[in-house]
């Protein structure tokens, strides 16, 4: 689960929670800034780095929780001298408590990810939030005066869509792995029963029993892996998404030989070489070895993360926040 469903979820069960964001970053960090953990009475979601770090920020959110503590507050640690941490640098932590008043920039920054502007939240030392538009608006803080301070984070969608067509071991396995990392997943298979009881929350799931019809849906620029019960369907779909020509992966489950037949094939359907260079199986990482279901799973999310087109992406979300104190 996400931190931004599990805060969600929590204020719709009126539990207390504490949103420990990494505002300000400087020298050598274990996360950058804008990563988030929920603190919760029970568990944490997400992370801040690990380390003595984070057991301090969720030994400060559990007493601001049982304080009652309704303010948000901004805490700095030198990793260092003051935690003796290895990486040296320097962190800024905003720590808010969450009430029913925060549903509405919650339920805000979930919309902003799956459109395709970007927005600037700021967070000023009151509680109070305010949404503006990302561009032209600077990254990172805006001094105020007096004792106040602002964080300002830019929020936007950073995640590439991945469309995943077979719900078999391999396909739930992928599931698995794949929805916590960036990616915008949508998973298809043609049996109405071929999905697990229980789908991974943040996942679309489509039954589509013409499924190869339903390469055309699909967003340009989007990561396809193709691994159904079926090789006359794995090739069909192929053969759909090779003629799209806009996508950006296309990731087929086998082995050499199974490789070679579909090539054959597909360039008796009138595919070009250069086309057919862009078929890329079978999937995953040669480095990570294994057959087994989740072995596949991690080295095909594993060469996704390698793509350039993703890497992109999370560089544009490291630049996302920024903290500064006004002067006293």
């Amino acid at each position: 689960m996400s931190w931004l469903a599990a805060a969600l979820e929590c204020i719709a069960a009126g539990d207390k929670a504490v949103l420990v964001t990494v505002a300000e970053t400087k020298g050598s960090t274990p996360r950058e800034s804008g990563a988030k953990m929920l603190v919760r009475e029970r568990d944490i979601v997400g992370s801040v780095g690990g380390g003595q770090l984070e057991l301090l920020a969720i030994d400060e959110a559990r007493r601001m929780m049982a304080d009652g503590v309704k303010r948000p507050d901004l805490m700095r640690y030198s990793l260092g001298p003051d935690l003796g941490q290895c990486c040296g640098g320097a962190v800024r932590l905003l720590l808010e408590p969450l009430s029913q008043t925060d549903r509405r920039w919650l339920t805000k920054w979930q919309a902003v990810l799956s459109g395709p502007e970007a927005y600037l939240l700021t967070t000023s030392s009151s509680g109070e939030k305010r949404w503006t538009g990302a561009e032209g608006a600077g990254e990172g803080a805006r001094v105020v005066e007096g004792q106040a301070w602002q964080v300002a984070e830019t929020v936007r969608s950073t995640s590439r869509p991945v469309w995943v067509f077979g719900a078999g071991h391999v396909g739930r396995a992928l599931a698995k792995v794949l929805v916590d990392l960036p990616f915008d997943i949508t998973w298809l298979d043609s049996r109405f029963d071929g999905f697990p009881e229980e789908i991974p929350e943040g996942i679309r799931h489509v039954a589509a029993p013409r499924l190869a019809e339903a390469v055309e849906n699909a967003p340009a620029g989007t990561l396809f892996l193709v691994l159904t019960h079926s090789h006359q369907l794995d090739l069909d779909i192929c053969d759909r998404i090779l003629r799209r020509g806009d996508f950006a992966f296309l990731g087929l489950i086998g082995s050499a030989t199974k490789k070679a037949r579909f090539l054959s094939a597909l360039k008796g359907r009138g595919h070009a070489p250069a086309t057919l260079e862009r078929l890329v199986c079978p999937i995953g990482l040669a480095q990570i070895p294994g057959k087994q279901p989740m072995a596949i799973a991690v080295a095909t999310a594993a060469q996704l993360l390698a793509l350039p087109a993703v890497q992109e992406n999370a560089m544009e979300h490291k630049q996302s926040t920024g903290t500064q104190r006004g002067a006293g």
